[in-house]
């Protein structure tokens, strides 16, 4: 279903804290808010229990949350720069040159999103849990709301744990500053997330089960795919390949034949579609944070010839590996060229002027006008892959309702391609990262050993390009150090110096910062 911000909190009176601790005193937080209902007695209908689990999907659409997924991403590995502005470009430059510090807005908002998140979900979890099941339509919906939840909020864990290494993992509400919760290493925040999904996977609805008003939630097979994934990061890859192995034999997905539609409004949701954070045009809400729209489409189309901020741009490094694989066609659907720009967003009406110009000089001085129009542009390319066109542009420049790609099945496939090559399968390796060149024109892979994974990893950057998992990827596989100002010190982004100064030493900074 399409999932609306601002409704959930008309309906959802109860507040999480947005991070692990907070600086109110006890006595405050003790305090019941006059008008508003308690966490106690907010629970007593199956509508409230619909609403708060809403509610904890509601930080994904979260224009700041959005944000530092690609530039997390994508913009600290070789697949983008961040460009936009000199002023935006130069404010995130000593991330991308493994400079950052821990006051940095944008190290804060990912913290503090996701942690808000979790805290949504976790007041959801306890308060259905609570409920008597009488008040449901049937107790395996009242189990399915809770295993949404309990998803989303390992979600949320990944987001961070691929983040900033060492966090505290919350596994309940956080319901005053009392509370003291230290960070733990990796490893256990993804045993954490596995043995959370793997708890509720059993209790959620197969993707043909939901009605379309339901689609946007969680369903078994996300929780398959992202346990597959949880699995692959955490080097589990027998149990990887067995969770990936679920969802292509569950024969709920299968590849669009048509890559670029897969990214197309009729796309959205589609056969190969796992997860996708929904979005719709609203034109009564157009704030920053109070409204339903794609905020990221603002973000990264071309800057001033449009109403774009022009950042994240693709790089010429990427544009050079599709070259050298022969990838014309996910090429063509990833990059939106310079020249292209100026066809799509150069109105219809100047270029007929153009064409019908006997006086070529005056005829291009015209043109140059128009195409002077795109500034702050730094690499020639754009992300094709969540651009919308003029035809189809809200005019409500936050609220373009393209729908952001989370999993896909051709990621769920390399990842299988992965985990077999791991567990000493190449055949099934094979056969897995075929299928997805195959949709892609290209020849199949006959190579093994090292090659073979050579292969995998270079087919998940040119199949995902501009999904958000680039430099996650790098990392995951020990290869960040191709990147000119990789710093092994500094691979993982600081912890906010804000967190550290609430707490009482449970919260410690990074190791090299």
């Amino acid at each position: 279903m399409k999932l609306y911000n601002k409704s959930i909190s008309k309906l959802l009176l109860v507040l999480a804290a947005s991070v692990v601790l907070t600086n109110c005193s006890d006595d405050y937080l003790d305090q019941v808010k006059l008008g508003q209902e308690t966490s106690d007695v907010y629970f007593n209908s199956q509508e409230k229990a619909v609403a708060s689990v809403t509610a904890a999907y509601s930080d994904l659409k979260d224009y700041r949350f959005g944000w530092f997924l690609w530039a997390f991403g994508e913009t600290m590995s070789d697949n983008a720069i961040y460009s936009g502005s000199d002023g935006d470009n130069a404010g995130f430059e000593p991330l991308k040159t493994f400079n950052g510090t821990a006051d940095m807005f944008q190290v804060r908002y990912k913290w503090d999103l996701c942690y808000r998140g979790i805290n949504k979900s976790s007041q959801a979890i306890e308060g259905i849990e609570g409920m008597p099941d009488e008040l449901f339509e049937s107790t395996i919906f009242k189990n399915r709301l809770i295993a949404e939840a309990k998803v989303l909020r390992a979600f949320y864990h990944f987001e961070l744990v691929r983040a900033f290494n060492r966090i505290p993992i919350l596994d309940h509400l956080i319901k005053g500053a009392g509370e003291k919760i230290g960070q733990s290493d990796a490893a256990d925040v993804y045993a954490f997330i596995i043995t959370e999904v793997e708890a509720v996977e059993p209790n959620l609805p197969v993707k043909s089960a939901y009605s379309s008003s339901d689609l946007g939630r969680v369903t078994k097979g996300f929780a398959q795919g992202f346990l597959a994934k949880v699995n692959l990061y955490a080097e589990n890859f027998a149990d990887a390949k067995v969770w990936a192995k679920k969802v292509i034999d569950s024969k709920e997905y299968q590849l669009d034949p048509d890559f670029a539609h897969v990214f197309s409004f009729d796309g959205e949701n589609g056969i190969e579609s796992l997860f996708e954070i929904n979005f719709i045009e609203s034109l009564t809400e157009s704030g920053a944070t109070t409204n339903n729209g794609n905020f990221q489409t603002l973000f990264q189309i071309p800057r001033n010839i449009t109403y774009g901020y022009g950042i994240n741009q693709p790089t010429q490094d990427l544009a050079d590996a599709f070259d050298a694989a022969g990838d014309v066609i996910r090429k063509a659907a990833t990059l939106l060229t310079t020249d292209e720009v100026y066809a799509n967003e150069i109105p219809q009406g100047v270029w007929d002027w153009y064409n019908a110009q006997t006086d070529l000089q005056v005829a291009n001085d015209s043109l140059d006008q128009w195409k002077a129009k795109l500034t702050f542009n730094r690499t020639g390319y754009y992300q094709q892959k969540i651009y919308v066109g003029p035809d189809d542009r809200s005019t409500e420049i936050r609220n373009n309702p393209n729908n952001t790609r989370i999993m896909r099945y051709a990621e769920v496939l390399l990842t299988y391609a992965e985990a077999c090559y791991k567990t000493t399968d190449e055949g099934n390796a094979r056969i897995a990262l075929n299928e997805v060149r195959d949709r892609a024109g290209l020849n199949d892979v006959t190579a093994s050993g090292t090659a073979l994974l050579d292969a995998i990893y270079a087919e998940r950057r040119l199949e995902l390009a501009g999904e958000n998992d680039r430099y996650h990827e790098l990392l995951r596989t020990n290869r960040a150090n191709i990147l000119p100002y990789y710093s092994e010190a500094h691979k993982y982004w600081p912890v906010p110096q804000a967190e550290i100064d609430r707490t009482t030493g449970e919260i410690e900074q990074n190791p090299g910062y």
